[in-house]
């Protein structure tokens, strides 16, 4: 009976407040959220011991989990998942009236995100050994490998070169944020053991973000051209000589708060900065942090902006670099680029999505005219660019089908629709067709192929009809239900829940 708890929880607050369209979204984010996760995973083992491995896939049909574990990027979208319906929980159980029930389901998923992000990360955990262009071998901890461990042992797990990469990092930065502020927010009405356990949450939301940021800001390329001029950019990881839009965007909108959350204090942070192109000396300053990371935010808009924005206003996927690690000369021991490669014009939802967040992010604290004209004039170009270029509205008459309805990629899709939910409920730019648009399609979804908390990929054509042939069903992905897509949709639904809220605010 256990095991289905927070089902009951989850049940008693939809059949009391059915009625209200207002919060539709939120019921249905929670009913897929508390439906399936325990189908991924085992519920026994996290109420036992705090253990979260979930199988990358559920058969809908046998009720089997498939495949072994998450990789990392997988594994950070539960976070994802609970953290967006926090941020919707906490603003519908502050609602005057609002029923307690939401600030019991609130506290438990705060207890759930706690254990996902500390305990159940640990097994993703490892040291890197790295040489950037600013440093040679230096060892770094507890960075997040992309496999998880059968055990927990970040100090003897490497997870150098490839097998960690730097774009893993930066969504827990983004998740570990956004969970210190909602968590900031809940201080005010805590008092005694609760706030002192709040408030040390939030020291190591925070502390850990400010770690990995440092570690992604070493992965920025320092080098110089012959002009003087830095290349710029952070490669996908730090074996890696690629650059990707999805190894800096991610990055924008956090480093914007971080920058706000010590814009009013004095703390200051030393950091490596490489010199010029003949003698390449390596110095050390020291910053206000928030002058810092506003620094940096800025500096990889630009980099990104000026690197894969296409000539339709989304973003390309990435550029191949040469470099070397010289043995002699004034480069001798750090990572130097030769070259940059041509744009891969490819794009993705995800590369667009997480740009326009942080153009957003930048738009919304500058107080620098030029600056702010320039990001509103971006920001608009790439948000109505973005809707033109991922939709496609010849699938069903008055419906747009978007890119995770043929590729399954709904966490890719997700970044694009948070975006625009963040502009919209930031006042910043209506994007709220954009939005509704989307709703429109995940509802259709959700109100006609609805399967015990699972949702098929194509959300207008449904399950397909041949995939319970004995001979073929085992191996469809419509019935091998991705446990990233499932919690994917999950967060979409929050998400639009928060534009339902501002819109009815």
């Amino acid at each position: 009976m256990k095991k289905y708890l927070v089902l009951l929880l989850i049940g008693l607050i939809l059949s009391l407040h059915s009625f209200s369209k207002d919060f539709e979204n939120l019921h249905r984010a929670l009913d897929i959220a508390n439906n399936t996760i325990w189908k991924y995973t085992s519920y026994e083992e996290w109420k036992n011991n705090r253990t979260i491995n979930p199988r990358p896939k559920y058969n809908i049909y046998t009720g089997e989990t498939v495949g072994n574990s998450y990789n990392c990027y997988e594994y950070t979208n539960i976070i994802e998942m609970l953290m967006t319906a926090m941020k919707s929980l906490q603003k519908v159980k502050d609602i005057p009236g609002a029923d307690p029930e939401y600030q019991k389901l609130f506290d438990h998923y705060e207890q759930l995100v706690w254990d996902a992000s500390t305990i159940n990360l640990d097994y993703y955990k490892g040291y890197a050994i790295v040489t950037s262009s600013t440093q040679s071998e230096v060892r770094w901890e507890n960075i997040i490998g992309v496999h998880r461990q059968e055990k927990i042992d970040p100090q003897n797990h490497n997870v150098s070169g490839r097998l960690n990469v730097y774009d893993d990092q930066m969504w827990l930065i983004r998740c570990f944020l956004e969970i210190y502020s909602i968590l900031e927010k809940e201080a005010v009405s805590l008092s005694g053991d609760a706030l002192a356990t709040n408030k040390e949450r939030r020291k190591w939301y925070l502390d850990y973000s400010e770690y990995l940021t440092a570690y992604c800001l070493d992965g920025w390329d320092q080098s110089k051209k012959p002009n003087g001029e830095e290349w710029g950019g952070i490669t996908w990881g730090p074996g890696y000589t690629s650059k990707h839009t999805c190894s800096n965007s991610p990055l924008i909108s956090p480093l914007v708060w971080l920058s706000e959350i010590y814009s009013e204090s004095p703390d200051k942070i030393d950091f490596l900065v490489r010199g010029d192109y003949n003698t390449n000396r390596v110095t050390s300053e020291s910053m206000l942090k928030s002058d810092y990371y506003m620094m940096y935010a800025e500096k990889i808009y630009d980099f990104v902006n000026n690197t894969f924005l296409r000539e339709d206003n989304v973003y390309g996927d990435m550029i191949g670099c040469k470099t070397t690690v010289p043995d002699s000369g004034p480069n001798k021991g750090l990572r130097t680029t030769i070259s940059n490669g041509n744009l891969d014009i490819t794009a993705y939802s995800y590369n667009s999505g997480s740009t326009l967040s942080g153009v957003a992010d930048l738009y919304r604290v500058s107080d620098d005219p030029e600056k702010k004209k320039k990001y509103y004039e971006d920001l608009v170009a790439l948000a109505d660019a973005s809707f033109k270029f991922f939709t496609d509205s010849q699938i069903k008459d008055d419906y747009y089908s978007f890119p995770q309805n043929k590729t399954g990629k709904a966490e890719f899709d997700a970044c694009l629709l948070r975006a625009w939910v963040e502009i919209y409920t930031n006042s910043i730019y209506d994007t709220s067709y954009y939005i509704d648009a989307f709703s429109k399609t995940l509802n259709f979804a959700y109100d006609n192929y609805y399967k015990d908390g699972f949702l098929p990929m194509d959300h207008l054509v449904g399950w397909k009809p041949n995939m319970i042939a004995e001979d073929n069903y085992d191996n469809r992905d419509d019935v091998r239900v991705s446990g990233l897509r499932t919690f994917s949709y999950s967060a979409q639904f929050s998400w639009i829940s928060l534009a339902d809220l501002f819109k009815h605010k």
